[in-house]
């Protein structure tokens, strides 16, 4: 036993009693002046141990105690007086799309528009003299809302932009807008059939109206440019940065390409990762797959980044009615949009093949059917023992059958959710799915009482994503303008704490860092951000106010 890790147990024993018959001596030899003790706020540790202070070494957490027992053991450590400040694990953002939310510095930012000609307007911004034939591409535009009112025809873009091709992608993906010139590339015309699995909407008379559901987009998308490397590493990095000021640790990066796992990789190796990456890969790749599952998994030794997910899209959206739901969508009876992203089959053969190989499955399912046939799916291939941790995952579970919890808290799968969702969504949700299967959707206080594993992300870019923001939704179930008055559907609303922990510790166990993130303990890494004010003790309508004020990772503190 070193005589680090003997004054570290004396140290823990000390913080575990109350008194102590005499104080640790400091052994010879052992230095810590590239420590650091922080004291005068609160700890807000996430364990039974919320001690006045804590003091990290190096890399990692070295303990929790009293102030005077590091004073005595340490004095040349440096001390950070918190002032009154709040001191908790860093966030773990658990379902992100990353290089879309640094994509600013190649797309025109289409979020918040309400009309084809603010989308008109922002791409005149973003691309003021643009070469004949250059493609012009923005994202951000949200289907969901556009879905509700009628989603738009492409005459006005036609019009600002008759010699260029225009790519306008969703807020969530399952939708893409394109003018007459993108469509004449893609040889798009009335006499062309929908793809399986996807949507081409089209005018009276049988033209294309410029608007491609689910895998439609396809047809267009393959003709327009794709980003170089070298975009994809600085949009990768440019969105780390921007989650990391907003104190976001770590982050689960949804739908890895394999573009984006080489982005990832040499911004590893370089050393430049910000914060920590868990990787999640584009499971509808199946060669993608064949390389992953004959590789192996990625466990970087720094770990900054971690690849051993597979992320699959089932089914689509509420918003673009292209969910699979069981029943007609209340509001569109005769709406038939909603496909497949992949066959039962091939999910099931990759569900096995990832359980032969130990990786994680992680669904998008959002429609009842959806979430009941990928459940199901995991039933059958977990039905035995694995013989490994599996901590497979859904993603979203935003509305589903009445037996879901039970289904899913005995099999221990993961429901991986969205706050801004749930209330983004509640403008229209109801009008969507009718008033009793609304009561199975966003349903994160009946998935707790089954005792059902949940988890918080964000699903950036789109809705208002920071943590503070998402903590907000998750404990008030309104906007940020405090709409509707008294919450939407309050009784699936989680307190403070559950909504804390299901943004750390819950994030972590879901990307099985929970031996060393999630919560503020010794050996763990020195993740942690700095807040204004302590999140348990403000007025729950005033946590959006509170202030990131510091980010420290792996013991260092985060300087953009």
């Amino acid at each position: 036993m070193t005589r680090l890790t003997e004054i570290k147990i004396i140290l823990l024993g000390l913080t575990a009693l109350a008194a102590v018959a005499c104080s640790p001596q400091k052994p010879e030899n052992i230095g810590y002046s590239d420590s650091t003790v922080f004291h005068g706020g609160t700890i807000l540790s996430l364990t039974p141990d919320n001690s006045e202070a804590m003091m990290i070494h190096k890399r990692e957490i070295f303990a929790l105690g009293f102030l005077d027992h590091f004073q005595k053991i340490a004095p040349e450590a440096t001390y950070v007086d918190l002032g009154g400040k709040t001191v908790m694990p860093g966030f773990i953002d658990s379902h992100v799309h990353v290089r879309e939310l640094g994509m600013d510095a190649i797309k025109a930012d289409l979020v918040g528009v309400s009309s084809v000609h603010e989308m008109v307007q922002r791409l005149r911004d973003y691309y003021p003299d643009p070469k004949a034939g250059q493609w012009l591409i923005g994202q951000g535009w949200d289907e969901g809302q556009f879905a509700s009112r009628g989603y738009p025809d492409r005459g006005v873009l036609d019009e600002a932009f008759p010699q260029n091709p225009i790519k306008l992608e969703s807020l969530h993906g399952f939708a893409g807008f394109y003018n007459g010139a993108a469509l004449d590339i893609a040889g798009v015309t009335s006499a062309t059939v929908n793809p399986n699995g996807g949507t081409i909407l089209r005018r009276e008379d049988g033209e294309a109206t410029g608007v491609m559901l689910a895998l439609g987009q396809g047809l267009v998308n393959q003709h327009a440019p794709d980003p170089d490397q070298a975009q994809i590493e600085k949009a990768i990095l440019a969105g780390l940065n921007i989650m990391a000021e907003k104190g976001v640790t770590s982050i689960h990066e949804a739908g890895m390409t394999p573009k984006d796992v080489q982005a990832f990789q040499a911004l590893a190796k370089r050393g430049e990762l910000p914060i920590r990456v868990y990787g999640m890969l584009n499971g509808n790749d199946q060669e993608l797959m064949t390389e992953w599952f004959s590789r192996g998994m990625l466990d970087d030794p720094d770990d900054y980044l971690d690849i051993r997910a597979i992320k699959v899209f089932y089914d689509g959206s509420l918003g673009s009615r292209t969910a699979l739901m069981k029943a007609p969508y209340t509001d569109s009876p005769e709406t038939q949009v909603a496909a497949e992203r992949i066959s039962q089959d091939d999910m099931l053969a990759l569900g096995r093949a990832a359980a032969d190989h130990e990786f994680q499955m992680a669904v998008h399912a959002i429609g009842d059917l959806g979430n009941d046939v990928t459940l199901g799916q995991y039933e059958d291939i977990l039905e035995s023992p694995p013989g490994y941790d599996h901590r497979w995952r859904i993603e979203h579970a935003q509305v589903v059958l009445p037996d879901f919890f039970k289904r899913q808290a005995a099999l221990g799968v993961i429901a991986s959710m969205q706050p801004s969702h749930a209330v983004g969504d509640s403008k229209w949700a109801e009008d969507r799915v009718g008033p009793v299967r609304i009561r199975n959707a966003y349903a994160w206080r009946t998935i707790l009482s089954h005792g059902g594993h949940l988890i918080f992300n964000s699903d950036l870019p789109g809705e208002p994503w920071t943590p503070m923001e998402t903590l907000h939704f998750a404990v008030n179930r309104q906007s940020l303008k405090g709409t509707p008055e008294g919450g939407w559907y309050t009784d699936q609303a989680l307190n403070v704490i559950e909504a804390i922990r299901a943004m750390t510790i819950g994030g972590a166990h879901s990307a099985f860092q929970d031996d060393k993130l999630g919560t503020l303990e010794a050996d763990k890494w020195a993740d942690f951000v700095i807040l204004s004010d302590n999140p348990l003790s403000v007025p729950k309508d005033q946590i959006k106010n509170i202030k990131v004020e510091q980010v420290w990772v792996a013991g260092q503190r985060y300087d953009p």
